[in-house]
């Protein structure tokens, strides 16, 4: 993250995972948040890590599991679309988690 401005401010960096189009997948979910404070100018890495559960959904039968396919994350101050950094990986085979 990087604060452009000549002021010091408080940003809220989210990640949002978007799953691969499967019934019961929800489009994308909020999968980690932390407040930083920047000063004028600053940059800073933030880092997520992701686990199994994250990675996860309920799919129609009720059952939460890893699903195969082609997701993407996006990592900044909002929604995805709203100018965060984007980048996408894939998952081959499934795997369900326990309950």
């Amino acid at each position: 993250m990087k604060n452009t401005s000549a002021r010091d401010g408080d940003e809220v960096v989210q990640a949002y995972l978007t799953f691969p189009k499967r019934a019961g997948a929800p489009k994308h979910a909020l999968r980690g948040f932390t407040r930083i404070h920047l000063r004028a100018g600053e940059s800073r890495a933030v880092r997520f890590v992701l686990g199994d559960r994250d990675l996860s959904h309920v799919d129609e039968a009720g059952t939460r599991k890893v699903a195969a396919g082609a997701y993407r994350i996006s990592v900044g101050g909002g929604q995805p679309g709203a100018g965060n950094v984007d980048d996408s990986f894939t998952i081959t085979g499934e795997r369900e988690l326990p309950r």
